[in-house]
C-alpha cells in the first residue's frame, strides 16, 4: 500500500520562490549589518593610525631631545675632575 501525501501541503514553484527570496533578503540585510560595522571599525582603525603617527611624531622629537642634552651639560664626569683640580688649586693658593 502506498501512502498518500494528503496530510502535507503541497509546494508550488512560487511557494518555493517566495521562500528563497526571503532568505535572500535576511541575508541582504545581516550583510548590511556587516556593512556597516566594518566601516565603524574602518573609522575607527583610522583614528587609530592618526594618534599613533602623532605618537611616533613626539617619540621622534623625545629622543632628539635627549640626544642633544649631552650638548648642553657637561658630562659628570668631566664636572668631577673639574672640581678635583678646582680643589687643589683653591688649597695651593689657600697655602701661600
Amino acid at each position: 500500500m502506498k501512502k498518500t501525501r494528503s496530510n502535507k501541503k503541497e509546494t508550488s514553484i512560487n511557494d518555493l520562490a517566495v521562500m528563497v527570496a526571503k532568505g535572500f533578503d535576511g541575508v541582504h540585510k545581516e550583510m548590511g549589518e556587516v556593512k556597516s560595522k566594518i566601516k565603524n571599525v574602518e573609522s575607527r582603525l583610522g583614528n587609530v593610525e592618526s594618534k599613533l603617527g602623532n605618537v611616533e611624531e613626539n617619540l621622534k622629537a623625545t629622543r632628539q631631545d635627549v640626544l642633544n642634552v649631552g650638548d648642553r651639560f657637561v658630562p659628570r664626569y668631566e664636572f668631577d675632575d673639574l672640581r678635583v683640580r678646582f680643589n687643589r688649586l683653591e688649597q695651593r693658593v689657600k697655602g701661600k
